[in-house]
């Protein structure tokens, strides 16, 4: 992270609610904290450290609108919506000289014996302790709980948790809402869960990670954790069981951050050498890996990331900020008017050959997604269940349920050629072959049997060979996909 680098702070990575308040807030190891509009635009910046020491970490405070800005100099400073610092009161802040802080965490949870909601400021240092500050409802009356004229919060300081949860640096701190813990994590591998107002862990603390974790995040969703860090995983786990449910492997950096898009069962994580990858929650697959093209100096690397709803977008900073839409509105229509079979692309002309089982071809122009043309009823009434093309991307072969292979100037529809076979079957896949000067059409049946047609000249073609396995010590299930190991040799795989 270079000298300009951002945290951003609430959730989602936006100060203001919602609407026209929305904006995105950063603090940087330039001491600088920047107020952006979501086009990026900067309205403005406050120089917290006085170009002297770094910003650790901002944390958005939603019920007394403040935002919380931690700094090296061993202070939280405490700024209103406004952002505006006045020049005759000084800034509130807190003296937290215990340990340089690192990481901030907010909760304004109900309180267990009176009800009323209290807000929580969470603390984690480079000692591995985190402090727990309670704020009254009074704190910023500078009558309430200043007392002096330093801007200290001096009650709010005598009134704080300490307690120690790893024994390096602690690298997130967080409130969940539905399970009412706070979430520490550190450098040691360990992740707790903990009881905010006692400031005390309430269960053991959890070790399924061999190295640092440097991030968690919570799936309400899902009712799982996902967290991430040197080991380059991201561990997915139950946090009643606290066992590992899976592990995402794909990093091939120290995973720095990772957040949860719930309306697209996303999780979403970022590694040091700025890949960023999107998981489905629902099979815990990569549906999406892109690495962030900008060189940033002096360090080139990214150091952490928001999400913001609204957007949706991807906020992923560095020393500039970078918003990315999650999710692209497509105009979509029924190009089809039964369930579509297979889909061909030809580079040579750039085109689309789509098919559905009632036997409508469609060809699509790439660059412009229009029509080009269409033609119907290709097998008639028999259902069409393979399209393949030759090498040459010129011709396309379809096959039908009824055993026969047709043979098509797919850019006029005109039938060129039929290929049959003695004892019809259905065929569920066509593949185009060479040997030596020779070319085949090869259709996989349903009977498990491999027919192969010469490519001649005629107007029908019978099937010259029929390959099947009566060694007994080959396949006994069904054969359900064949390709073709090259364009320039005549060997064949399959699979079942």
């Amino acid at each position: 992270a270079g000298p300009g680098s951002g945290t951003p702070a609430g959730s989602g990575g936006a100060a203001g609610s919602s609407g026209a308040m929305r904006r995105y807030v950063t603090a940087g190891r330039d001491g600088l904290v920047k107020v952006w509009y979501p086009n990026l635009t900067l309205q403005r910046a406050i120089d917290v450290g006085q170009r002297k020491c770094w910003l650790s970490s901002a944390c958005w405070m939603s019920k007394s609108r403040c935002l919380a800005v931690a700094s090296s100099s061993f202070k939280i400073n405490l700024y209103d919506s406004s952002f505006t610092p006045s020049p005759i009161v000084p800034i509130p802040h807190i003296v937290h000289n215990e340990g340089t802080p690192l990481c901030l965490g907010y909760a304004h949870p109900a309180h267990e014996t009176d009800g009323r909601t209290k807000e929580m400021l969470m603390v984690g240092d480079h000692n591995g302790y985190v402090t727990v500050y309670p704020f009254d409802d009074d704190w910023m009356d500078p009558e309430g709980e200043r007392s002096d004229n330093s801007g200290a919060l001096k009650v709010i300081k005598s009134k704080a948790i300490r307690h120690s949860y790893h024994s390096n640096w602690v690298t997130k701190v967080g409130w969940v809402e539905s399970l009412l813990w706070m979430v520490t994590s550190g450098l040691d591998g360990q992740i707790n869960l903990c009881d905010l107002h006692h400031n005390r862990r309430s269960r053991d603390a959890v070790c399924l990670h061999k190295k640092g974790v440097h991030c968690w995040c919570w799936c309400p969703g899902y009712k799982v954790f996902a967290s991430g860090g040197l080991d380059r995983l991201i561990i997915l786990w139950n946090p009643y069981t606290q066992k590992a449910i899976t592990s995402l492997q794909g990093h091939n950096a120290p995973v720095l951050d990772v957040l949860v898009n719930e309306t697209q069962h996303q999780l979403i994580s970022m590694s040091v050498d700025k890949v960023v990858k999107v998981w489905d929650m629902r099979n815990y697959r990569c549906v999406q890996t892109f690495t962030d093209k900008t060189e940033y100096k002096p360090e080139d690397q990214l150091t952490c990331m928001a999400f913001d709803e609204e957007g949706p977008s991807l906020v992923m900073c560095s020393s500039t900020l970078n918003v990315l839409p999650v999710s692209v509105k497509v105009e979509t229509s029924r190009t089809h008017l039964a369930p579509i079979v297979g889909a061909l692309y030809n580079d040579v002309f750039q085109q689309v050959v789509s098919g559905d089982t009632q036997g409508t071809i469609c060809i699509w122009d790439v660059r412009s997604g229009k029509l080009d043309f269409e033609f119907r009823r290709a097998h008639q009434d028999s259902k069409l269940t393979c399209m393949t093309l030759d090498a040459s991307k010129r011709r396309l072969y379809t096959a039908a349920e009824d055993g026969v292979v047709r043979l098509w100037n797919f850019s006029s529809g005109q039938q060129l050629r039929t290929y049959t076979m003695s004892q019809p079957t259905e065929i569920t896949s066509l593949v185009w072959a060479r040997e030596g000067p020779n070319t085949f059409i090869v259709g996989l049946a349903w009977n498990s049997r491999i027919y192969v047609w010469p490519d001649r000249c005629r107007t029908s073609v019978e099937a010259q060979y029929v390959i099947e396995d009566t060694s007994g010590d080959g396949r006994t299930s069904d054969i359900s996909c064949i390709d073709r190991h090259s364009t320039v040799n005549s060997l064949l795989a399959t699979g079942s």
